[in-house]
């Protein structure tokens, strides 16, 4: 055999044996491509279900804090309407007529005129019904006082030290709590 033979024999199984290895690292190769590709569709797919449960999860809370911002606005919505219905209380009783408005005035005093006092009225009360109450005040231990009250209507009763706050504020304010309820029932059905 010739050394070109023995030559040519090697390149072929040099050829052959790194066709081989090629062939084998191809094999390789591919599965590997394919077990990473399977490992990235799970991860794909894991990441996808924790971002589909993560939104859904996120859709649930801004849906409930828009349920809750809806439910503040509305429960806004129904004290501001409750509050003008006090409102057009004290505007009512404000509007009766002198002689019942002198009659409510002198219901909360009722009391109070053997005991003694000065009235306290605001402004407007004072020049509307001031002489009227003057002259209910006769004969009981009761006077008009020069003071100005800081009230909407109704009166303030001023004894010494002590008072008795006898305004519409603080007359409605004080049946408000036992009453919104009720007030709302009737508004809200």
């Amino acid at each position: 055999m010739s050394i070109e033979s023995i030559t040519e024999r090697i390149r072929k199984e040099a050829q052959a044996y790194s066709d081989d290895r090629r062939a084998e690292a191809e094999a390789v190769k591919a599965e590997a491509l394919k077990t990473a590709q399977a490992e990235a569709d799970r991860l794909i797919q894991r990441r996808e279900a924790e971002a589909e449960k993560d939104a859904e999860v996120l859709i649930s809370r801004r849906q409930s804090v828009a349920d809750l911002d809806a439910r503040k606005m509305k429960l806004a919505a129904k004290q501001t309407v409750i509050d003008e219905c006090y409102d057009t209380a004290v505007e009512r009783i404000l509007g009766l007529p002198n002689a019942e408005y002198v009659k409510f005035i002198c219901r909360q005093l009722g009391s109070f005129q053997q005991e003694g006092g000065e009235v306290l009225l605001n402004q407007a009360d004072r020049d509307r019904i001031g002489a009227d109450l003057e002259n209910m005040f006769k004969g009981t231990a009761l006077k008009l006082s020069d003071e100005i009250a800081d009230i909407k209507g109704g009166c303030i009763l001023r004894r010494g030290n002590i008072s008795y706050n006898a305004s519409l504020e603080k007359l409605l304010s004080s049946v408000r709590e036992e009453l919104t309820a009720e007030v709302a029932g009737i508004l809200f059905k």
